[in-house]
């Protein structure tokens, strides 16, 4: 299932140091940063960061910032963005997304009109919790530290502003597609992500199943976690749910 086309612009667009660059789905933002300088051919020396993370599973447009628009950061960093995000209903990870071990299976048939009410309720929340894997500091440690050394820790909540949610459509599709098509992704990730342990995980789960993937577009205040945002319809629905595919589409600068 595709979300509605997006043009994508593998070249970055500068504006006095801010360039707009398309990070590609499993990528890292140190890899990204790298084929950043390559295509730019920037060395080294050249001072560069970027303005707002992205999960390694998730692409989009991520701003980076060289020479005085560092100074920028955290005025972009605030700007509420805009993604298009691809909604699995029916399996949970530990991550929030398929780059996760799967923690909950309860594949349902869900109506359209369930759905339509679920997207309505979500468009009002103010307040989503920071994923278990995500770099929010809890006692001196980022989140994904307790939570690969096993430690239970009380995940904190963010305040969030959803400024607008449109639901793009609902879809039955093979979870053996989706496996397939995330598995070659993760394939992609550099580092140390419980890439072996994930890809056996999704393997177990393959079978003839059916599964629901729901499609949205939203624009949310800086810092609301996609996966946390994907767990929640989820929740309001009665099912466990991942987001599948995140797309960042938009920086809103004037929000």
């Amino acid at each position: 299932m595709s979300l509605n086309n997006t043009e994508k612009n593998d070249n970055s667009q500068s504006l006095q140091g801010i360039h707009h660059f398309w990070k590609q789905p499993g990528e890292t933002l140190a890899v990204m940063l790298r084929r950043f300088r390559e295509e730019q051919g920037m060395g080294e020396e050249e001072k560069l960061t970027y303005a707002g993370r992205l999960d390694p599973m998730a692409e989009g447009i991520v701003p980076i910032l060289s020479g005085e628009a560092r100074f920028r950061k955290e005025q972009l960093m605030s700007a509420a963005k805009t993604y298009e995000v691809e909604i699995l209903l029916g399996i949970s990870t530990d991550t929030g997304d398929m780059l996760g071990l799967v923690t909950k299976r309860d594949i349902q048939a869900i109506e359209g009109k369930e759905i339509e009410k679920a997207i309505e309720a979500l468009s009002s929340i103010q307040e989503l919790v920071y994923p278990n894997y995500s770099s929010r500091p809890v006692d001196g440690k980022p989140l994904f530290v307790h939570a690969r050394a096993g430690n239970r820790v009380q995940q904190p909540m963010k305040k969030v502003s959803i400024h607008s949610l449109e639901l793009l459509g609902r879809k039955e599709v093979s979870l053996n597609s989706l496996i397939e098509s995330a598995s070659e992704i993760i394939n992609t990730v550099h580092g140390d992500f419980r890439q072996e342990a994930i890809l056996a995980g999704w393997q177990e789960q393959k079978g003839n199943d059916e599964v629901q993937v729901v499609s949205i577009r939203t624009t949310v205040s800086s810092g609301a976690y996609m996966r946390s945002l994907a767990e929640k319809l989820g929740e309001l629905l009665g099912v466990p749910a991942l987001a599948y595919r995140i797309v960042r589409i938009k920086i809103n600068s004037e929000k």
